[in-house]
């Protein structure tokens, strides 16, 4: 008789159980999501250092070709 109330217990906890663990399964879902996009976005924010870079370095080239330009102008009034 104790097994079987036991096993009857254990069906009326079944659902909770099951509820639980769908509760779970979807905060790791979400957790996994969560990170995924973090991950996208710290890539995204390296490509958009990586550019800046190059952009300032090329600024840097256009500026220094210009500070000649108008060197030889100077020279030539």
């Amino acid at each position: 008789m104790d097994g079987f109330t036991i096993f009857g217990l254990f069906l009326s906890l079944l659902p909770l159980i099951i509820f639980i663990g769908i509760f779970v399964a979807i905060i790791v879902f979400i957790v996994s999501v969560v990170k995924r996009f973090e991950r996208r976005a710290d890539e995204r924010l390296a490509l958009e250092k990586e550019n800046t870079n190059l952009l300032q370095s090329k600024l840097n080239g256009i500026e220094e070709r210009l500070s000649t330009i108008e060197k030889m102008l100077k020279d030539v009034e």
